[in-house]
């Protein structure tokens, strides 16, 4: 896991899986919070085995509104990638896909606002023809508890994995992580097609007496965050 990621669901694929040739979600864009410098992030992603080339769906909070695009982040050599930016609305609803190509060892990464039909995609090639293995479901971003949205809760429905070109979600076994516990987040499995990310607008957080300097340069503008 990377720096400032809170609650995360970890996946592990059947024995033998080549590779995560599809995987597909559904959620609720959460209630706003109040306006502030905060920023962060729910999504769902995968990678390979060596955990150096994530492909994610993103929908973050800029602050002042949510946001929606697919990110692809290659950590040797540095390299990020970012499809267009669409404005989103609280309580709209998002389907990300991320779909891999044979033909061309790629995965076709979508992002697509379901009451407007509005999308956001990119194509990006597998890198030295790496095997994408590695599902998560993550929040992202360590800030005061009051920041997050106050519905304390987003939830990923609708999830469907494809290995080797097979229907494999109900033999995808997850588990709920925690790499930073700020605000209570917590990851639940819920079924094979349902996991949720929860927490408490009202806990007390050690980045309480952060300055807002201090807490833009902890979570850095590395990821998804190097678009705002």
């Amino acid at each position: 896991p990377a720096g400032g990621w809170m609650a995360y669901a970890v996946g592990a694929v059947p024995e033998g899986t080549e590779r995560i040739t599809r995987m597909e979600m559904t959620w609720k864009v959460g209630a706003a919070p109040e306006p502030s410098n905060a920023f962060f992030s729910p999504w769902f992603g995968i990678d390979p085995a060596d955990n150096l080339n994530l492909i994610q769906p993103v929908n973050p909070w800029l602050g002042n509104g949510w946001a929606m695009y697919t990110e692809y982040f290659q950590w040797s050599p540095e390299d990020n990638s970012n499809s267009p930016q669409q404005s989103v609305e609280a309580g709209q609803h998002l389907k990300g896909s991320l779909v891999y190509n044979q033909n061309s060892d790629s995965y076709f990464l979508n992002q697509t606002i379901l009451e407007t039909g509005v999308s956001s995609t990119q194509t990006v090639k597998c890198q030295n023809g790496k095997k994408f293995t590695l599902p998560y479901v993550v929040y992202e971003k360590v800030f005061p508890c009051n920041s997050y949205p106050p519905d304390e809760i987003v939830t990923f429905n609708d999830i469907v994995v494809e290995c080797d070109g097979k229907d494999c979600t109900k033999d995808v076994q997850w588990e709920s992580k925690v790499k930073d516990p700020n605000c209570n987040m917590k990851a639940n499995i819920i079924s094979p097609t349902s996991i949720s990310i929860t927490w408490d607008t009202s806990a007390k957080s050690k980045y309480d007496n952060y300055t807002t300097a201090e807490l833009l340069e902890l979570n850095g503008r590395d990821g998804w965050a190097a678009a705002l």
